[in-house]
């Protein structure tokens, strides 16, 4: 009954969204709770599910909340105005080279493994871009999730340190087999960013001046006059404040919700000496900052009952159940190949901690190499990671980005699956994941 009522939660809050019949908040507050009580659990015991839950999230919520603020108020105060001029002139104001940089910049920028060190870095000083060229929000969104997922199974990410726990293999041996695949996975979201590149192009010759015009108002919140020049001390001041957040995000130095909680109350200070001038801009970017947190908080309902319950544990052992006979083999590769679509049922401890060992059991029975197990799961998992409901720092990308959570869905996951099932047949050929 536990891993029955799994997946149709999971069904029914991914369809429910996709479908825009419910908002995410509201599918992950009360839906998994119908879910357990169904099961039998009490109150209590629903209780410390989401008290865990909780738990796991708070971190992300809070770095989410502050970094929002903080970046709202830069954005305000005109930081990012020369770095978009830049890259207009660097560009030349033409959306296929902003496609292209947006990939290389997003795949240098997580060599740390970090996803929302990345999302914090790259989205926020690349949307004024997109806005002001008339691009498309989601098409950033994906070309940035896409470029980290191929780039995070980096030995000290966390999805290859999870791999490593359960395999017993050393992490760095994982990542160096991989490198090849992550080279393929690389070339082919450049690719698609040419691709989207071209068609935003030819949008952007049609009436793309008119609307980017409109959009950069808008995002500039209508008020330059809050935007300072670059020869004010200010600026500077403001540059050095986000270059010292940046430094302790890659060293580790300070923990990333600190950075940018410390990080807030020096740039209000800074931006704003009255007590009014600071509550004001609070108020201007608290809506931004408020509406992702509280869905984040609730989607930490939505882990703490999946693990507690047992419905992740459950769901794992259910697939491996039901897969027919004799395919103990490709055991790993069917799994490796639904990595995208699993990957939005289980979150990554789930997936890792739960599904993984089963995996690796029968496949290793049956003569495969762990390994390729491991690979195998990676490939998948990672390549989609970007567009996981149960992955907390997809809510800072779509929060940052401003896109809703469906929307980002519906415009990433086709591609993000397909990347991974050539990225999968690549590893085969190369020898990485055997059989």
């Amino acid at each position: 009954m536990i891993t029955a009522l799994g997946f149709g939660l999971m069904f029914l809050i991914v369809t429910l969204i996709l479908l825009r019949r419910i908002s995410p908040l509201v599918a992950f507050v009360t839906l998994p709770v119908i879910a357990s009580a169904l099961a039998g659990f009490g109150l209590g015991e629903i209780g410390k599910f989401i008290t865990e839950g909780l738990k796991a999230v708070a971190p992300t919520a809070t770095l989410f909340i502050f970094a929002i603020l903080y970046f709202g108020i830069m954005r305000e105060r005109g930081l990012f105005a020369p770095l978009v001029n830049f890259l207009l002139r660097s560009t030349g104001g033409k959306p296929l080279a902003v496609a292209v940089v947006t990939v290389a910049v997003t795949a240098v920028t997580h060599l740390d493994g970090i996803g929302a060190a990345t999302f914090l870095l790259v989205i926020p000083a690349l949307l004024p871009l997109y806005l002001r060229l008339g691009m498309k929000r989601e098409m950033l969104l994906c070309l940035v999730v896409l470029s980290a997922g191929v780039m995070n199974m980096v030995p000290w990410g966390g999805t290859t340190a999870r791999a490593s726990a359960v395999s017993g293999i050393d992490a760095s041996q994982l990542w160096i087999s991989l490198i090849p695949v992550q080279a393929v996975g690389l070339a082919l979201v450049m690719a698609l960013a040419v691709f989207l590149g071209l068609r935003a192009q030819r949008s952007f010759h049609g009436h793309g001046m008119i609307a980017g015009h409109e959009a950069a108002q808008v995002d500039e919140s209508g008020d330059d006059s809050r935007q300072l020049s670059p020869m004010s001390w200010r600026y500077w001041a403001n540059l050095a404040l986000t270059l010292a957040i940046l430094v302790c995000l890659f060293t580790g130095a300070f923990p990333l919700f600190a950075c940018f909680m410390v990080g807030l109350g020096v740039a209000l200070v800074l931006n704003y000496p009255s007590l009014a001038e600071q509550n004001q801009a609070l108020l201007r970017h608290a809506s931004d900052a408020m509406q992702m947190a509280l869905v984040m908080l609730a989607a930490g309902i939505l882990l703490g009952v999946l693990s507690g319950a047992g419905m992740s544990d459950g769901m794992a052992h259910w697939m491996i159940n039901v897969l027919p006979e004799g395919s103990a083999n490709w055991l790993h590769v069917i799994i490796g190949a639904f990595g995208v679509p699993l990957g939005m049922l289980f979150s990554p401890d789930a997936y890792y901690f739960a599904l993984l060992p089963v995996i690796r059991d029968v496949a290793v029975a049956a003569g495969v190499d762990p390994a390729s197990v491991a690979n195998a799961m990676l490939i998948g998992e990672n390549t989609g990671f970007g567009i996981s409901p149960v992955v907390p720092s997809v809510y800072l990308a779509i929060g940052l980005a401003g896109v809703e959570l469906y929307k980002h869905i519906r415009y990433t996951v086709l591609w993000a699956w397909g990347i991974s099932l050539v990225m999968l047949a690549a590893a085969m050929l190369f020898g990485v994941v055997t059989i």
